[in-house]
């Protein structure tokens, strides 16, 4: 192994980063000071490793040398067979290139999908209480990682999740600079760039492909993920079974998921799953941010539990791969992508709402201090029936939980409507992700 980290070591400090695509993810300047490691998750494809070349490039250009940095992939083939215990030959290969380094307190270690390694956290923990290294980890697994860090790192991190590309990242990679006041020009410019990135998605390796060979990309993705992170980390005997669940969930997205019809159905093909088979495996997929749940909203904890959840993913690319008739899927996309922005914006205090007439409103956020806020999701607004359809949610929705604004995203509609004591304001997608 030791002949190994060599290699890797060689490797890296002779090789060039690689360009990136800038990302506007805020990465802390955290004072030496401070012993922390920084965490970054997400699902596999998403740019995690990129964010670590961005950090790379921005203390390179700082004046720090690039012999003060180690990068290690725990997915390289050559680390097979890695165990706790050669963590340490990690350090002795770097200081024996390195030794004058040794009491430098500006040394910069990146660790790449470092959950593949049981007991990781327990070394990373001893670079943080016994050296001054400064520490980067990735990681696929939003539990495994929450869990360890709960317990052996006990808020010695910063976590930061990571998703393909936003809107405005989108636009940056484009050169395109959103601004205020546009010209007509520019709002077609800008209009023409969202339909495209709600069809495309933002996986950043996918941004130049074409429709057909950007699907099985993203499917690629999607099975490694499967079968990295759901099936062999958790030995998961009836692989089919997971790979026939996932398919109807990727091709549901933004439907109420019920685990019982679908152990029903299953039952009725001849599978032999239980329900808790099927929960096991959303919380897995969840785990490794292949989809999102969204609960219904209320106060009751008993009707959050007994209602179904609506399921959401991680890129509008995943729909449109898996989609039976993509060219329907518009909607679908839209309504995934206002999730996603919310979600970066407000965590997991998402949910949907039922009014007390059975009217449904897409979204309802809670802040941490408690402010609600609701969001109803709607290609456009011109069909009278459809407007009334969203619009009575909304007022229902508003009433019942004592709200006196709300938002309605669209495609391109642009209005603002004062009903009672309540203002709604109607926003397109690329204005509205666009600030």
């Amino acid at each position: 192994m030791k002949t190994i980290f060599k290699e890797l070591l060689l490797e890296f400090q002779e090789s060039s980063i690689p360009e990136i695509i800038q990302r506007l993810i805020d990465i802390p300047d955290i004072p030496k000071e401070v012993r922390k490691a920084q965490v970054f998750i997400g699902m596999r494809r998403v740019g995690k490793t990129y964010l670590m070349y961005q950090h790379m490039h921005k203390m390179l250009k700082s004046g720090l040398s690039k012999e003060k940095m180690l990068y290690i992939n725990f997915e390289d083939d050559r680390l097979i067979g890695f165990k706790v215990q050669d963590f340490q030959i990690i350090l002795d290969v770097y200081y024996e290139y390195f030794p004058n380094n040794i009491s430098s307190d500006d040394v910069i270690f990146y660790f790449d999908e470092i959950q593949n390694i049981d007991g990781w956290d327990k070394f990373i923990r001893r670079l943080i209480d016994k050296e001054k290294i400064r520490i980067f980890i990735t990681g696929s697994s939003a539990k495994m990682l929450s869990k360890e860090i709960a317990t052996s790192l006990r808020g010695r991190c910063f976590i930061q999740e990571v998703f393909p590309l936003s809107f405005v990242e989108y636009l940056n990679y484009l050169n395109v600079n959103p601004v205020d006041h546009l010209t007509g020009k520019k709002q077609s410019i800008l209009k023409h760039h969202c339909q495209v990135y709600l069809r495309n998605g933002g996986f950043p390796e996918t941004l130049s492909l074409g429709d057909s060979l950007r699907y099985q990309t993203v499917q690629s993705y999607i099975n490694t993920a499967v079968f990295r992170d759901v099936i062999d980390r958790h030995e998961i005997s009836q692989p089919h079974m997971v790979k026939l669940f996932l398919l109807h969930c990727l091709q549901n997205i933004a439907s109420s998921l019920s685990i019982t019809k679908i152990y029903k159905t299953l039952k009725s093909r001849g599978e032999t799953l239980s329900r808790g088979s099927l929960y096991a495996y959303l919380d897995y997929f969840e785990d490794a941010y292949l989809l999102y749940k969204v609960p219904l909203f209320d106060f009751s904890t008993r009707k959050r539990q007994v209602n179904p959840s609506k399921i959401y993913c991680t890129d509008s690319a995943v729909i449109m791969a898996y989609s039976m008739k993509p060219e329907m899927e518009y909607g679908t996309c839209l309504e995934n992508a206002v999730f996603l922005y919310l979600r970066k914006q407000n965590n997991e205090n998402i949910f949907y709402y039922k009014t007390q007439s059975g009217k449904e409103v897409n979204f309802v956020t809670q802040a941490l201090n408690g402010k609600i806020a609701l969001y109803q999701v709607s290609l456009d607004l011109q069909d009278e029936k459809t407007k009334q359809r969203e619009i009575s949610a909304l007022i229902e929705a508003s009433k019942e939980l004592g709200l006196k604004n709300a938002s309605v995203i669209t495609i391109d509609d642009s209005d603002t409507i004062e009903i009672d004591d309540l203002t709604i304001e109607v926003i397109p997608y690329w204005a509205w992700a666009s600030v």
